[in-house]
């Protein structure tokens, strides 16, 4: 179970950083990932509405490259990184157009052969620098 929870979790990226046409059959209606802004509603709407309007309103060229997984039980871990171009509004942050790598750690929880929480862990001060940068 290992192997394809962790095939889930590519799936699960691949299809964020895309156009989202499948992403009902990857996370459960009732979907929550912890690190979305509460006004975010549950389920596949969610993850549409972060990744069109959070996402892809502040950055352009977004991009994740999965450095590492583990899976164990339920839940995968998955290190990657972000990388994207600031082109639009980010909590404030008006656009430089500057180059952001941002490493991450998420976990997610699987149920019935889709994802059900996440949870993810990244350096905000480092994004916001990255944001800042006089020399983007």
């Amino acid at each position: 179970m290992s192997e394809e929870n962790k095939a889930l979790v590519r799936r699960y990226y691949q299809e964020t950083m895309g156009d989202l046409s499948g992403i009902e059959n990857i996370v459960a209606t009732t979907f929550v990932d912890h690190h979305f802004p509460p006004e975010m509603p549950p389920g596949p709407a969610g993850v549409k509405k972060f990744f069109t309007e959070f996402v892809g309103g502040a950055f352009s060229d977004a991009r994740i490259e999965i450095d590492f997984m583990l899976a164990e039980g339920d839940k995968v871990d998955c290190h990657f990184v972000f990388y994207a171009r600031h082109t639009g509004d980010c909590a404030g942050i008006a656009p430089r157009g500057n180059s952001i790598h941002l490493s991450a750690i998420s976990t997610f929880r699987i149920s019935d052969d889709k994802l059900a929480e996440a949870w993810e862990i990244y350096d905000s001060g480092s994004m916001v620098q990255q944001m800042q940068a006089e020399d983007g």
